[in-house]
């Protein structure tokens, strides 16, 4: 008779399987975007690969995407790469002064990704419940035309609860808004625009793993 593997087994086996898969997610921010992640890991549960959340304060993009190549270089534990490393960055209003120069040379290094938001990253929260392509003038009107629809968002509180089943019209929107625009793989000249939905749509797919 073969015995059947208990729990214990199969929780040794994932995590020795994760122990040679993992990524790492880069935020801009400190709060938002990190707090978004983390409770979007903990939603999808991923055991296949491992993803690590990273917020850093007060940064610029060539920040995080030189924290990125740091932590590249130095690999998620001894003998152990990042398999991926996304940057989640801002285009801001105005558009910083750091980001052509973030964007060249995070394509000179191979498996980080630069994720985009114009203007800000909860343009992609907005997406959520509708989809909007009129440009936004500064940050206070995004955050005000996301409350209209999301009431009890707050930066420290994003509402996690309420978003994560509304994850599949954010994508779609998200996708709707590149095509109806014709944006191209850069999103610095298209305001509002995001690729958010790509790295979402990767940590749903390896879920399945």
């Amino acid at each position: 008779m073969v015995k059947s593997r208990t729990s214990k087994q199969l929780k040794r086996r994932i995590d020795f399987r994760s122990l040679n898969k993992v990524e790492l997610i880069v935020c801009e921010g400190s709060v938002t975007e990190p707090v978004y992640f983390r409770s979007l890991r903990g939603a999808l549960r991923l055991h296949a690969v491992k993803v690590e959340v990273v917020g850093l304060r007060q940064s610029r993009p060539i920040d995080v995407v030189d924290h990125a190549i740091s932590k590249k270089k130095q690999g998620a534990r001894e003998g152990v790469p990042y398999d991926r490393i996304w940057c989640i960055v801002d285009v801001e209003l105005p558009q910083h002064k750091t980001l052509d120069q973030a964007r060249q040379r995070a394509a000179q290094v191979s498996n980080v990704k630069l994720i985009l938001s114009n203007p800000f990253f909860e343009y992609w929260f907005l997406l959520h419940f509708k989809k909007i392509i009129t440009p936004f003038s500064e940050d206070k009107q995004l955050q005000k035309t996301l409350k209209e629809v999301h009431p009890t968002y707050k930066k420290t509180d994003i509402g996690f609860n309420v978003l994560y089943p509304r994850t599949d019209i954010a994508i779609r929107h998200s996708k709707e808004v590149l095509i109806e625009t014709t944006c191209a793989k850069d999103l610095r000249d298209y305001n509002p625009s995001t690729h958010v939905h790509i790295l979402v749509e990767h940590l749903q797919k390896i879920a399945l793993q």
